[in-house]
């Protein structure tokens, strides 16, 4: 640490973290507006030289897994579901892809409580493809468009009016207890970033963290003042915090998303110490790229989920991706 601020030497002196931080850099410079989000997770797993992916999920987004099972088949990785169709138990799936050594665990649609359970109880690291959005067909992203329109009456809830209960924790037993308490109707008549703020607002946690990508800072403000209109804290952090040069992690301008000019290196690591120096009680990651939002989730203290699965082809609506393959 340097003062208050992570220092990154520090933050990525393992070599596991430096791959991380390398291999994603290099497939967001070289899938940049060109690959779906589908396509970068098997680029980034196979660059990392990941094969066995697990891959979670509610229920009713059983439809969504088995096509992401069947394109990253399709790619030579090897894809383990959860059993099919058994009462969403996001410990047990986590537990299950544990005991098939799974490599890396990929979100094809959870709620948003189970989703906090999931990644908590992962033993391997953790990235979105489908963030679950019931209401607006899993394309969270269109709240915050829309948040000044016709989903302002339904984001600005003034929850800041109803007392709030006093935080407990977040032990795996109090996640499980407000995930129960909200009803699977619920699920498909709020948005995502409803759903997220009754959560937080059901277990208690006044502060928030807002972990997002430099592509995503407008989509940032408008969450903010969302969240703050219904009386949470909100600290928030861009990717590219702390400013380093993409060569001092060893990326050549050819992978840079813009040959040839100076790039900063995205910080997810920093993102994460940065919001625990904060003391968030629960965390959001924002349009992170794919092994970036991963090494964000790793090292947070809190729980956290996806908000918005970035996607730069499909504006945001990584799902689409996966309906093609029906076709």
């Amino acid at each position: 640490m340097r003062g208050d601020f992570p220092d990154h030497h520090d933050l990525y002196r393992r070599d596991s973290d430096r791959q991380v931080a390398y291999h994603s850099a290099v497939v967001e410079g070289m899938g940049y507006g060109r690959w779906t989000r589908l396509r970068e997770v098997a680029e980034y797993a196979r660059l990392m030289g990941y094969s066995r992916i697990g891959i979670g999920c509610c229920p009713d987004m059983w439809r969504e897994a088995t096509l992401t099972a069947v394109y990253l088949k399709d790619q030579l990785l090897e894809p383990h579901l959860p059993l099919e169709r058994l009462e969403c138990d996001p410990l047990g799936q986590a537990n299950l892809f544990a005991r098939s050594a799974t490599q890396l665990n990929v979100i094809a649609g959870m709620c948003v409580g189970h989703e906090a359970m999931f990644v908590q109880g992962s033993h391997a690291p953790v990235t979105c493809l489908v963030a679950r959005d019931e209401k607006l067909r899993h394309n969270p992203a269109a709240a915050l468009y829309t948040a000044d329109s016709y989903s302002h009456s339904s984001l600005y809830l003034g929850l800041d009016r109803l007392e709030r209960p006093g935080f407990e924790g977040w032990d795996p037993e109090k996640l499980a207890t407000v995930s129960d308490e909200l009803l699977p109707e619920e699920h498909d008549t709020w948005c995502r970033v409803q759903e997220v703020m009754e959560y937080a607002h059901r277990l208690g946690a006044d502060h928030l963290g807002v972990s997002f990508c430099v592509g995503f800072r407008d989509e940032a403000r408008v969450l903010t003042r969302i969240l703050e209109a219904n009386g949470f804290r909100v600290s928030s952090v861009c990717c590219k915090t702390g400013a380093v040069p993409k060569e001092e992690m060893g990326i050549e301008s050819r992978y840079h998303v813009r040959p040839g000019q100076p790039e900063m290196i995205c910080n997810p690591l920093a993102q994460a110490e940065l919001l625990n120096q904060k003391g968030v009680k629960f965390a959001l990651s924002l349009g992170q790229c794919v092994g970036h939002d991963s090494a964000t989730l790793s090292r947070l203290e809190c729980p956290a989920v996806c908000l918005v699965a970035k996607d730069r082809v499909l504006a945001h609506n990584t799902v689409a991706a996966l309906y093609r393959l029906e076709d």
